[in-house]
This record gives structure tokens, sequence and C-alpha cells, in this order.
């Protein structure tokens, strides 16, 4: 029971550490990069902790998910699949935020998603159109 625990308690630390890494790629300007970086460290950690799969294994697939990722978000199916599921996903994640602090009123809610998600797709764009710079 305790090994449960300990492995609940790791994937949520490696959950925390993977939002804070994406959201400072989003005031950074890089949300695509940061975001590769956040889901190749959640699927490492899921590798790991769920799959038990060895240490070095895991940091493998890590480093994977990052390259098919960013390989993916080059091409122009890629990047609006994978950026518009993140946009939605982060409109989520706002939403969430609105919900508990509004009093549970489902207008906001669901304005917040959709300014959100609006705002995320906005910043993926900028930050492809600073990739493509580079």
């Amino acid at each position: 029971m305790g090994t449960l625990v300990a492995a609940g308690f790791s994937f949520v630390i490696v959950m925390v550490i993977g939002l804070v890494i994406s959201l400072a790629g989003l005031f950074l300007g890089h949300i695509i990069i940061f975001d590769s970086i956040a889901l190749a460290v959640i699927g490492g950690a899921v590798a790991y902790n769920l799959f038990h799969v060895g240490t070095v294994l895991s940091i493998v697939i890590g480093a994977g998910i990052f390259a098919l990722l960013m390989f993916l978000q080059t091409t122009r199916p890629g990047f609006w699949i994978i950026g518009g599921l993140l946009s939605l996903v982060w409109g989520f994640i706002f939403s969430l935020f609105a919900f508990s602090l509004s009093g549970k009123n489902m207008l906001i809610t669901l304005g917040v998603w959709i300014i959100g998600t609006g705002f995320m797709i906005f910043q993926h764009l900028r930050s492809r159109r600073k990739i493509e710079e580079i």
C-alpha cells in the first residue's frame, strides 16, 4: 500500500513539474517546446511509475516523445492537431480554475474555456513563428 501511495505522490509531483514547465514556456513565448517537454516528462514518468519500465528506458521514452512531438509540430497537419488539442486542454485547465473561483458558475467557466483556448491557439501560432525563424 505504501508503494502505491509513493508512486501516486511521485506521479503528482511530475505532473506539477510538467505544468510549471509549460506555464514558464507560455510566458517565454515558446509554448510548443515547453508543451513537448512537459508531455515528455509526463510520458517518461508514466512509463516508470505505472508500467514499471526501467529508468534509462523511461528517459529514452520521454526523449522519443519529445522528438516525435517536435517533429509532428513542424508539419502543418501535425501542428494543427497537436496544437489544437493542447490548446483545448489548456483552455479546460483555465476553466477549472474559473469554475472553482466563480462559485461554480458555468457561464463564466465556458467563457473562460473559449477565451483560454483562443489565447492558447494564439500562443501556439506565435511559438511556431518563432521556431520557423530559427
